[in-house]
Order: C-alpha cells, then sequence, then structure tokens
C-alpha cells in the first residue's frame, strides 16, 4: 500500500499553519508566500536559460493555490500552483543538496526551482524533485537489454506526459527512456528547452 497526501491552504498565514506545515517551510518559502505570485518573476537571474525565465514569469502573471504534498511516509512539500496553462505547480529548492555527478547547467536550474509539475499530482510531466534524482534501475523502470545505456548510471530528471523520461549520463550527454528502450540525444540542453517552449506554445511533447 502506498499513500499519497495533497493539501490546499488558502490565504496561508504562515504562523496560524499546523507545524507539519510550517516547519517544512524555507526562508525562501516564506518571502514567496508574503510576497504572491510576483515572487516568482525575479527569482530566475541573467544565467538562467530564457525557457526558464518566461516559465516563471508566465507564472508570475496571476495567482497561485499553495499546496503540500507527501508520498508515503515523507514530510510534506509545499508547492505553488499557478493558474497558468494546465496549471503548473513549482516547488523551491529545499535545504538537501543535489546529486555531485549532476551537469553544471541541470545544477543551475535546480538552484532556482527545486520541482516543476506540468499537470495534477497523480499525472505525468514535469521536472523531478532535484534533491532526489536516482538513477533508472533504482526507481524500478523496465529497460529492455542489449542497449549501450546502462540503467546503473543513467538518471532521469525531466518527463513529458506520456511517461518519457530524459535522463543525463555520466559523460554530460543525454538520453530519453521511450517504452524502455534508451535514445541517445545530441544536446541534452536543447531537448530540456524543446519540452519547456512547448508548454508555453500551449503543447506537449
Amino acid at each position: 500500500m502506498h499513500i499519497i497526501r495533497v493539501a490546499n491552504v488558502y490565504e496561508p498565514k504562515i504562523d496560524a499553519m499546523p507545524p507539519e506545515f510550517r516547519d517544512v517551510l524555507t526562508e525562501q518559502d516564506v518571502e514567496a508566500i508574503r510576497t504572491g505570485s510576483k515572487y516568482f518573476a525575479k527569482i530566475a537571474g541573467d544565467n538562467s536559460p530564457k525557457w526558464l525565465r518566461e516559465v516563471l514569469a508566465e507564472c508570475a502573471k496571476g495567482g497561485y493555490e499553495l499546496q503540500f504534498y507527501s508520498s508515503g511516509d515523507t514530510p510534506y512539500r509545499p508547492y505553488f500552483r499557478f493558474y497558468s496553462q494546465g496549471q503548473p505547480a513549482i516547488s523551491l529548492p529545499r535545504r538537501k543538496s543535489v546529486r555531485p555527478d549532476i551537469p553544471a547547467f541541470l545544477r543551475q536550474i535546480y538552484s532556482v526551482i527545486g520541482v516543476f509539475r506540468e499537470n495534477r499530482f497523480d499525472e505525468a510531466g514535469g521536472l523531478h524533485e532535484g534533491d532526489a534524482l536516482v538513477s533508472v534501475s533504482e526507481t524500478g523502470m523496465p529497460v529492455k537489454p542489449g542497449s549501450d545505456i546502462s540503467p546503473d548510471s543513467a538518471i532521469p530528471f525531466l518527463e513529458t506526459y506520456a511517461g518519457s523520461q530524459l535522463c543525463y549520463l555520466p559523460d554530460g550527454s543525454g538520453a530519453w527512456l521511450e517504452a524502455c528502450e534508451f535514445r541517445r540525444v545530441d544536446d541534452l540542453e536543447h531537448e530540456i528547452a524543446l519540452y519547456f517552449e512547448a508548454l508555453l506554445n500551449g503543447t506537449r511533447i
């Protein structure tokens, strides 16, 4: 048995929240709650990818719902679910660090946002938790034998609505895991940009 818990907090007042919600907030979460959606328009600097700045600017245009999500026995994690296309949700970076083998450009993205959920919590799509990335083999996802890419070294970090997984590899390159098979990609950063640019255009990949 596996339990998923989702709690919505309307018109959040930090001091009035139950400890199970208040205690998991970082200083950045608190500032975002007190500032409102416009907070997200300023968190990506000029060194951030264009698509990230545009996604955050789009989210900042409207309001949000504060949601707390927990899977199994993990503590709640706060998410800001925006009233933009598809109602995406963003969780800010947590205190736990990312993996040491993560590519530099991806480390920079995860320094701005910790998670991006394209859809509701029970649907696929989005950027995985940066502080909880594991190899394909550790996730239990099936892979057909015979590939020159090892499931032990491929780290999935982005998922499409259809469930395909974009992975980074030890040499800094990448591959999609689609229908249990790996497909190498020439430019990992370009693949991420294509995913988010499609979302901004109201489509999916």
